[in-house]
């Protein structure tokens, strides 16, 4: 009885054995299945290179990476968030950022970025292009290939204005004026013309300027001189008138002495002593055909004035080829050359009549006076 307990015991024990060994199987089993369930092998793609790396489908894509050695620092970039879950990617691509200067707006920006092209560098940075503005290189461009990338501005303005012709001197002979002599018979008066300019700007610097229009407002007037051509006369020395003969006187007739006169003595002479008649100093006449040096050139309104029987309001007596007439505004002394006369007059008077840029010149006779008239001339003002 007690040994067929003892099988029945022994019988019990190698069961439960079994199924402890049948448990832990089936446990290895199970956890080896799962093991392979929640793991995925995704594809990562390295500049070039390919790699399959694996993972637990709910570790992120950066925790995978790091477990296979990657480590990422801010010079590279991956095709997706680092933070999703592995379950939901098939394919990583890692590529290394490029780096630059983007030019714009006078700003130098250093970029550091996974932009493919200058395009999406723009636009990365919210840059937008005018219509005349350009981009170097253009966007196509890969920016792989480039170190820096410049935005140009570039702006066009229509300018107006108002420009100056100089006006063309014509040279005429006068056969009645002495060579060396001139005469400004018609004074030049500039023109003007009203223009529009095209002008280009890039980076608002000028690059480009192009006259697009252009209309004339007064025409110039052209200046006429006229050239004396007529020889200087030169006095001929008179001939000397010859000598008449002296005739021959006839020898004196012996006349009877007359009868002795009484002498009758005749009082002397007084001598009256000279009386000298003192001589006006007349100024010498200052010619010349050189313009003094300093001198200011303008254009006068000349007439003529002869003698009043006064003296001039400098005080002095006035004289022909020197003395002229000025406005107050040219005080007495001054000197003026007018090259048609070749004459350099001193203001030494006043007139009620002789206002700014007139000047009266005084001639000896009235006639001289009607025939020089009224004229503008050429002249040049020396201040003292």
């Amino acid at each position: 009885m007690e040994e067929k307990h003892t099988k029945g015991l022994t019988k019990g024990k190698k069961s439960v054995l079994k199924l402890g060994m049948t448990g832990i199987i089936v446990t290895c089993i199970i956890g080896t299945t799962c093991s392979f369930a929640f793991a995925k092998e995704v594809t990562v793609k390295i500049g070039d290179t390919e790699k399959v790396m694996s993972g637990r489908i709910y570790e992120n894509v950066g925790d995978v990476l790091k477990d296979n050695g990657i480590e990422l620092g801010d010079d590279y970039s991956v095709s997706v968030d680092t933070n999703t879950a592995l379950y939901a990617v098939d394919n990583i691509e890692i590529k290394a950022k490029v780096s630059g200067n983007l030019l714009v707006d006078g700003e130098t920006i250093a970029y550091q970025t996974d932009a493919e092209t200058v395009g999406d560098l723009l636009e990365e940075n919210n840059i937008e292009l005018g219509d005349l503005d350009r981009v170097e290189p253009s966007k196509s461009t890969a920016l792989k290939d480039v170190s820096q990338v410049k935005v140009v501005r570039v702006k066009v303005s229509e300018l107006p204005s108002l420009q100056t012709v100089a006006y063309t001197t014509e040279k005429k002979d006068n056969p009645d004026l002495e060579v060396g002599k001139t005469k400004v018979v018609q004074v030049g008066v500039n023109g003007t013309t009203s223009q529009v300019e095209r002008v280009l700007y890039e980076d608002s610097i000028e690059k480009k300027r192009e006259v697009v229009s252009q209309a004339i407002v007064t025409e110039p007037i052209k200046e006429i001189i006229e050239v004396g051509t007529k020889a200087t006369a030169v006095d001929a020395t008179p001939a000397v008138a010859p000598t008449p003969a002296v005739a021959t006187t006839p020898a004196a007739t012996t006349t009877p002495a007359a009868a002795t006169t009484p002498a009758v003595e005749t009082p002397a002479v007084v001598e009256t002593p000279a009386v000298e008649t003192p001589v006006a100093e007349t100024p010498s006449v200052d010619t010349t055909t050189t313009i003094p040096a300093g001198a200011v050139q303008t254009v006068l309104n000349c007439t003529a004035y002869t003698a009043t029987g006064n003296a001039t309001a400098s005080g002095v007596m006035p004289t022909a080829n020197h003395t002229v007439a000025a406005w107050s505004g040219l005080p007495l002394g001054t000197k003026i050359y007018i090259p048609s006369t070749g004459i350099t007059y001193t203001v030494e008077d006043r007139g009620g009549a002789v206002t700014e840029g007139i000047v009266d010149i005084y001639m000896n006779t009235y006639n001289e006076c009607i025939q020089f008239g009224r004229q503008n001339l050429e002249a040049y003002i020396i201040y003292q």
